[in-house]
């Protein structure tokens, strides 16, 4: 099987490509991400590249980790600002967002950052609503008349009553 590199042409077997250890490494850690990220990585790998010089594999391997590392915690953070949830679909989004605007040369995951980081604000609001509800309804729970007690309970409270009465 023959492919064609659709930046610069080339055309090369598909053994070919995974000859080289750092292509190989670079596979096995786009593979892992999400799909919202995976559909989207190797266009946003292709920002990493320097004027007119391809990427160069190794460094194409580390922007490919450092991505991996970033979408993996589940958070965003961005200067100085509170860390927010930030899901696989946003980091997609971000990813999408970050290809529209069309930055080249790009030296690390900074611009990825703040637009996930915008992004995320919305899960963030969505999820401090979610728990400001649930303790509200904690709340509510404690305020509301204390269960019925058992017949059995009840029997016994009574008999505890009536041997008190007695001395």
């Amino acid at each position: 099987m023959k492919l064609v590199c659709p930046s610069c042409g080339a055309t090369a077997s598909a053994e070919a490509w995974t000859n080289d250890t750092a292509i190989r490494y670079t596979f096995e850690v786009l593979v892992q991400l999400p799909s919202p990220v995976l559909r989207q990585s190797l266009s946003y790998l292709g920002l990493f590249r320097q004027g007119t010089k391809a990427l160069p594999w190794r460094r194409a391997l580390a922007v490919a980790k450092s991505l991996k590392d970033l979408v993996e915690t589940g958070t965003v953070h961005w200067q100085g600002g509170e860390t927010r949830p930030c899901n696989a679909e946003i980091w997609g989004k971000a990813i999408e967002a970050t290809l529209a605007s069309g930055p080249k040369g790009l030296k690390n995951h900074n611009y990825l950052r703040k637009c996930a980081w915008e992004m995320a604000a919305e899960l963030a609001a969505k999820m401090e609503n979610d728990r400001e509800a649930a303790r509200q309804k904690r709340g509510r729970d404690v305020d509301e008349e204390p269960a019925l007690l058992s017949e059995t309970a009840q029997k016994a409270i009574e008999k505890l009553k009536r041997s008190w009465g007695e001395k």
